[in-house]
C-alpha cells in the first residue's frame, strides 16, 4: 500500500501554475515548395484567364450600362422640361381666363357692393393679368429663381399661394379631365 502523503510533504510540493483555458497549438507549418513551372499547373492557369476575361466584359458592360442610364436620363430630362413648358403655357392661360374672369365682374361688383369693391375686383383681375404675362414671358429658369427668391422672403405667403393654387389646379384638372 502506497503511504498517504503527510501535511508536511504537501505544503513541500510546489504545485504547478495554472494553463491558461484553451490554447491552441500553433498550425503545422507546410515545407516549402518549390513554385512550379506554368506548363506543371494548366488548370491554374486556364482559372486565371477565365477570370481576367470576366472582369474585362463586367467592365465593358459596366461601362456601355453607364452609357445607357446617360442616354436615358437625358431623355427623360428633355421630356420632363417640355412637359413643364406645356403646363406653364397652361398655367398662364388659365390665370389670363381668371383675370378676364375677375374684370368682367367687377361690373357686377360695382352694381351690387359698390364701385370701392369693384375697383378692389378690377386691382385683383390687374394683379392676376400681371402675373399671368409674366408666367408667359419668363422661361423655366427665370420663374424657377424668382420663385426660389420669393420663398425666401416670405414663406407663409408661399405657402398661403401653394395651397391657392393647389385648389385652383384641382379644379381646373377635375373640370378638364370630364370634358374629355
Amino acid at each position: 500500500m502506497a503511504k498517504a502523503a503527510t501535511p508536511a510533504a504537501k505544503k513541500a510540493a510546489p504545485k504547478a501554475p495554472a494553463k491558461p483555458a484553451a490554447t491552441k497549438a500553433a498550425p503545422a507549418r507546410k515545407p516549402a515548395v518549390k513554385k512550379a513551372a506554368a506548363k506543371d499547373h494548366p488548370i491554374r492557369d486556364q482559372l486565371a484567364a477565365t477570370r481576367d476575361t470576366i472582369k474585362s466584359e463586367a467592365s465593358k458592360k459596366a461601362a456601355s450600362l453607364k452609357e445607357e442610364a446617360a442616354a436615358l436620363k437625358s431623355q427623360a430630362s428633355t421630356k420632363a422640361r417640355e412637359a413643364a413648358t406645356k403646363g406653364k403655357d397652361k398655367a398662364a392661360e388659365a390665370v389670363g381666363s381668371l383675370a378676364k374672369l375677375l374684370e368682367d365682374g367687377a361690373g357686377t361688383v360695382d352694381s351690387k357692393f359698390g364701385k370701392q369693391y369693384g375697383d378692389y375686383a378690377r386691382s385683383a383681375a390687374s394683379t392676376v393679368a400681371g402675373l399671368a404675362s409674366t408666367l408667359d414671358k419668363k422661361d423655366l429658369d427665370e420663374l424657377a429663381a424668382s420663385t426660389r427668391d420669393m420663398v425666401k422672403k416670405n414663406p407663409a405667403i408661399a405657402v398661403g399661394a401653394a395651397t391657392v393654387l393647389g385648389f385652383v389646379l384641382a379644379r381646373l384638372l377635375k373640370g378638364g379631365s370630364s370634358n374629355d
